[in-house]
């Protein structure tokens, strides 16, 4: 199996569901303490990695591989970002603010498409 369009529209939809869409406000705002609020968010969208890629994968054991790298991957990127992206949005300077925002998607992306190019081969 190898990377199609199909998969990278995935990638850019379910990403933006789990990453946007089902993150609350509270955990937007103070995920970057790196307390229950990241965890909560890292969960919620490692676990809709989890079940879209068990569909993909139709294996279980691989879908959670992905689900694991997923959760360590965007634990580290939130955990860097956050407190990056916060130190601008406090100084009110929101160029730069939103600069680390669109590094902290284009990291989540890269790491989401070589998770895939790693374990698609195995399926």
């Amino acid at each position: 199996m190898i990377i199609t369009e199909n998969i990278l529209l995935l990638i850019l939809i379910v990403h933006f569901i789990a990453d946007f869409m089902l993150q609350t406000h509270e955990q937007a705002v103070n995920k970057y303490k790196i307390n229950e609020y990241l965890g909560y968010h890292i969960s919620i969208y490692s676990l809709c990695w989890f079940f879209m890629t068990w569909y993909i994968f139709n294996n279980i054991k691989y879908a959670f591989i992905f689900a694991v790298i997923t959760f360590l991957c965007h634990f580290i990127t939130d955990a860097i970002t956050s407190n990056w992206s916060k130190y601008y949005f406090d100084k009110k300077d929101y160029h730069n603010g939103f600069v680390i925002i669109g590094i902290d998607q284009i990291l989540h992306y890269i790491q989401l498409y070589l998770t895939f190019k790693l374990i698609l081969p195995l399926c």
